[in-house]
């Protein structure tokens, strides 16, 4: 190319190009004309944002419960009443004694200035207290009547009834009956496993020389024990939900079993579990030896507490093997009893409802 034209073209490039000579400059302009746009977008958000947070709070508080006259909150829609009834002291649910004392606490906020507590006894009031100023109150003693008894102790202001609350107390004073059915007084018995039936009121408690069992719904019971050869006292005792007991002592003889023992039979018994719910089913292994060695063919009868399973026959390798359902009702140490070859083993099955 010729020289004067490659000059003359470069000063035509300088007049009609200025706006490129600067290109920091230009950047900055544009960096600053995003900061201000993007500050103003912030502040648009922001307006948004706090209208919303403001709206959620407002939806909040509305929604928590609020203050409705005394012992009332509204959830949204509903109403609930926070009770103002007075809570009583314990009071036993059976006693044998006539005399309780009355006495307990009202909430703190219906704990106003003047209210007092009026205790009544079977419909009729026996007195009026005051609160004291932590709401606490007391009634004193009351005389209960034999028999069932309902205690009411209301909240008034006034002549206007605030809040009531009840309680019932059953006075029993009579002992339980205790009727032993099984062995009879002065009875000569065999050994070594001795039965224990009897009868006395429903849900009362039954010790046998100590040992504790659950009688059935109807007040029935019945327990086995190994007992010794010769004079023995049994000692029975029933208690009621009042705390009244029944005792008696029992004597029998025991004596050596007649069945002849065949020659060094020996039994075992195991349970594939010892705590189980009413009627839940228990396999039982009845594990007979003579001399050491497995007894094949031998009668083996197995017992739940004092009624008979049934009669079964061990298999060559001496093992007789049972399922059953376990009593219907809780018990403790329910006695599971091999009997055969004129021995017997013994285990024990606890029936409840509880894990």
């Amino acid at each position: 190319m010729d020289w004067r034209r490659y000059s003359r073209r470069v000063r035509i490039a300088q007049r009609t190009l200025p706006r490129f000579e600067h290109p920091v400059a230009i950047s900055l302009a544009f960096s600053l004309l995003f900061a201000v746009l993007g500050m103003s977008l912030l502040n648009l958000v922001g307006i948004g944002l706090g209208a919303g947070l403001q709206q959620l709070g407002t939806s909040v508080v509305g929604s928590l419960p609020q203050a409705k006259g005394e012992g009332q909150i509204v959830l949204t829609e509903q109403q609930v009443t926070i009770s103002a009834a007075p809570v009583l002291d314990a009071l036993p649910e059976f006693t044998k004694s006539n005399a309780v004392t009355i006495g307990g606490k009202v909430p703190a906020f219906a704990a106003l200035a003047g209210r007092q507590i009026e205790v009544a006894l079977n419909g009729s009031v026996v007195s009026t207290v005051p609160l004291l100023s932590d709401g606490r109150f007391s009634g004193g003693a009351l005389t209960l009547p034999d028999g069932t008894s309902t205690i009411i102790a209301r909240l008034i202001d006034g002549a206007t009834e605030v809040a009531v609350s009840s309680a019932t107390v059953v006075v029993d004073r009579s002992a339980p009956a205790l009727t032993i059915t099984r062995p009879k007084a002065n009875e000569t018995v065999e050994g070594p496993e001795l039965v224990i039936e009897g009868k006395t009121e429903p849900d009362a408690e039954v010790t046998v020389s100590g040992r504790a069992l659950r009688p059935n719904p109807d007040g029935t019971f019945a327990d086995r024990i190994s007992a010794p050869i010769g004079p023995l006292t049994l000692q029975i005792a029933a208690k009621d939900k009042a705390g009244n007991e029944t005792k008696t002592a029992l004597s029998v003889t025991v004596k050596q079993s007649s069945l002849a023992p065949a020659a060094a039979v020996t039994l075992g018994i195991t349970l594939d579990r010892v705590k189980v719910r009413p009627g839940q089913t228990v396999v039982v292994k009845m594990i007979a030896t003579e001399n050491g060695k497995p007894k094949a063919d031998l009668s083996v009868t197995l017992q739940v507490g004092v009624f008979t399973v049934g009669t079964y026959k061990t298999d060559p390798t001496g093992v007789a093997t049972v399922g059953f359902a376990a009593p219907d009702h809780e018990a403790d140490d329910v006695a599971i009893v091999a009997l055969g070859g004129g021995t017997a083993a013994r285990a024990t099955l606890t029936v409840s409802n509880k894990p």
